[in-house]
Order: C-alpha cells, then sequence, then structure tokens
C-alpha cells in the first residue's frame, strides 16, 4: 500500500512540474451551422453554439459549450432546443496558421418552446474539422434524445459549421 501511495504521489508531481511549462488560455468559439436530418426522425435544424473553454497547450482544449438548435421541421412551427455539452478537441497544428483538430461533445438538450417543453434527453456530436487563422468549419454528427413521459427517440443529423475562435 505505501509503495502504491509513494508512486502515486512521484506521477502526480511530475505531472505537476510538467504542467508549469504548458500554457494554458482561455479560448472562446463561436459557430453558425446546418444539420441534416438523417434516420426515421429526420429534422432538419440550423445551430448556433457557442464553447467557452481553455486552450492547454497547442494539442488539447476543453470547455462549456451552449447553444439554439432551431427544429424546423418538427411541426408548422420552429421548436427550440438548447444543448448545454462539455466539448474537449485535440488539435494537430500544421503551421501557424493551420490547425485540423478532432471534437466532441457531449451533454445534455433541454426544449425550449411549447411543443417541446418538458423534453430533453442526452446529446453527443463528435465531429472533425480545420482551423484556419481564426475561422475554423466542422463536419460532425449529431445526435439529440427526446425522451416525455417514458417515450423517447433520437434526433440524428449531419452538421455543417462556420465558426470563429477567438
Amino acid at each position: 500500500m505505501k509503495k502504491l501511495f509513494l508512486s502515486v504521489v512521484l506521477a502526480l508531481s511530475a505531472l505537476v512540474a510538467g504542467a508549469q511549462e504548458v500554457s494554458v488560455k482561455y479560448q472562446p468559439e463561436v459557430e453558425l451551422g446546418y444539420s441534416v436530418g438523417t434516420g426515421t426522425f429526420a429534422t432538419g435544424r440550423v445551430n448556433l453554439h457557442t464553447v467557452q473553454g481553455v486552450r492547454v497547450g497547442q494539442y488539447f482544449s476543453a470547455g462549456v459549450g451552449l447553444g439554439l438548435d432551431f427544429y424546423h421541421d418538427l411541426s408548422e412551427s420552429c421548436e427550440i432546443f438548447i444543448p448545454i455539452t462539455l466539448n474537449v478537441k485535440g488539435h494537430l497544428p500544421v503551421n501557424a496558421n493551420v490547425t485540423p483538430f478532432l471534437s466532441l461533445d457531449l451533454g445534455y438538450g433541454i426544449g425550449a418552446t411549447e411543443g417541446v417543453s418538458g423534453s430533453g434527453g442526452f446529446t453527443w456530436s463528435p465531429a472533425v474539422g480545420i482551423r484556419y487563422k481564426k475561422v475554423k468549419f466542422e463536419l460532425g454528427y449529431t445526435s439529440q434524445r427526446i425522451q416525455e413521459y417514458g417515450i423517447g427517440f433520437d434526433m440524428n443529423a449531419v452538421r455543417f459549421a462556420v465558426g470563429l475562435v477567438f
């Protein structure tokens, strides 16, 4: 037990010592996109999302995401979901201007309009993208679980987005 404790303390010490060399900076993002519905409940939606996060070194960032998803095919009126997510990204800088990345959002979407109030569920969205200077382009897949009164279904879509990284 003492050896395990000593090993953990040494590993954490090495991480803290190494972390002093890694830069951490605030990195907000905003994006506008469109999701083309797929599957049984194929519904298109317009997406407006922001991520407030931190960039840790040049290869990793994480933050909290908040968005508005305007589902325009659910009924005669537009329905709105508010996704609240945790976003993580892995970056692979090519040069000072070009950075490809992988992104993953995990969270919960809340129904915000009358037709979907009280409903909501798990949402997730993996994506690939590229950032050129401060502009990013992203292609991903998104799924919003809608559950109410014990009945649920998934609204899936292919998502295209353009955004700014500040």
